[in-house]
């Protein structure tokens, strides 16, 4: 992929010096501390965030892996002390990420390093393009004035006025006048007072990227009320596409199959790596679990995390089935994927209704549900959220390939 900049933009727009662009990748490295979440989960999330920033590193995407590495010193450094069950993480764990930090602080500051170099070549070429415009509209400006007020036509104008005009219009000194050429600014960074959930297009088509199935006569559901579902959404958040084995939910099926016909819900987790910017669904790992018609429960999910560690793969997302009821997210599913997408921000919910040949693959919309979510005191249990706008959506950033299979893991 190529390394494209922030804080550029076209001569009109303007270009910010070195060290404000700087400044805005720090803003962006910032980390989010709920409370609610287990301090284990972060740690979990650090190592995945030293692991991307790797690839961003070696796929020369430097803005990217400051910003991962910046979030991941920022989060250990000053942030997860602040955890009430920070005393409970082992101290073995904490110790790795001791040994990580010493390791990634140097790497940054070499990354910070070669961005401000770039940053400072390319604020020098825009402001020798910017004085060069300068000079041409001044030019212009003058030989437009003495058309107008000293001789009825440019042509007019003899050879020593026009020597007069252009000696006295200074021409700026370029170090490369020719090789000057502005990027196209970040795509993969979000300004938060760019959209809102209120000001999204109406007129999105409804539909998903999948081949799912929508039932246009529902069932009345005997969950708690379903949370409210915005089918108007497309990816306007700048979120990285997700890819997602096509054979994926056909293999999740088959494996949840008996406990679907005992009505009981299976669930999954979602894995994978980062090549190109793309986030891309490798395994499919189902864990130890407990379930219920309405609800599952993993368990020893430290052999996840040891199984992820060892094939080096980013958590992605979760799956899970409705055995008799129809694809929605439930309060409980909310606060669910909440610990996900807070982690990992493309983190996709599937869910999977059987009965009714349908599945849908969610998420909390970023600049409504996760607030909604994070400020909830009610983390268990069936309930309602009152609110006026779309807590969730149809996640349209991910795409579906029929050529990737997936690698389904049971540890059951």
């Amino acid at each position: 992929m190529s390394n494209n900049l922030t804080g550029i933009g076209n001569i009109d727009e303007g270009i910010l010096p070195p060290e404000k662009r700087i400044q805005q990748l720090l803003l962006s490295s910032k980390v989010e501390l709920n409370t609610n979440i287990a301090a284990r989960k972060y740690y979990r999330s650090g190592r995945e965030m030293i692991s991307m920033a790797d690839v961003y590193t070696k796929e020369n995407n430097l803005e990217q892996a400051y910003i991962l590495y910046m979030r991941f010193m920022t989060l250990f450094l000053e942030t997860i002390n602040e955890h009430p069950d920070y005393k409970n993480v082992p101290i073995e764990e904490r110790n790795l990420n001791y040994r990580a930090l010493r390791e990634v602080l140097p790497i940054t500051e070499n990354i910070k390093t070669k961005l401000l170099e770039q940053y400072s070549t390319q604020y020098e070429l825009y402001q020798e393009q910017k004085a060069l415009q300068e000079f041409k509209e001044k030019r212009d400006k003058k030989l437009l004035s003495i058309e107008k007020n000293d001789t009825p036509s440019i042509q007019n104008v003899n050879q020593e006025q026009l020597s007069t005009i252009l000696n006295n219009t200074a021409v700026p000194e370029l170090n490369n006048p020719t090789s000057f050429e502005l990027r196209p600014p970040d795509q993969n960074l979000i300004n938060l007072n760019e959209f809102d959930d209120n000001t999204l297009p109406l007129n999105i088509p409804t539909h998903s990227n999948s081949k799912i199935q929508f039932n246009q006569h529902k069932p009345i559901v005997d969950r708690s009320t379903k949370p409210m579902l915005n089918k108007n959404t497309t990816n306007p958040y700048n979120l990285r596409q997700i890819i997602v084995p096509g054979n994926l939910t056909k293999r999740f099926l088959e494996q949840a199959q008996r406990n679907t016909f005992n009505n009981l819900e299976t669930c999954g987790i979602l894995a994978g790596k980062l090549n190109s910017n793309c986030l891309i669904v490798t395994h499919l790992m189902i864990p130890k679990q407990s379930g219920t018609s309405d609800s599952c429960t993993t368990m020893n999910e430290e052999d996840i995390f040891e199984f992820q560690d060892k094939q080096d793969l980013i958590t992605l997302g979760w799956i899970h089935t409705h055995p008799t009821q129809t694809s929605f997210m439930s309060s409980v599913d909310l606060h669910t994927h909440y610990s996900y997408q807070l982690m990992m921000p493309e983190a996709i919910a599937i869910v999977c209704a059987p009965k009714y040949n349908e599945s849908n693959f969610f998420f909390l919309t970023p600049y409504h549900g996760l607030q909604v979510i994070a400020e909830c005191k009610f983390v268990s249990g069936f309930h309602t959220h009152n609110t006026d706008g779309d807590i969730y959506a149809i996640a349209e950033h991910y795409l579906l390939d029929d050529n990737l299979l997936v690698n389904v893991v049971d540890f059951r």
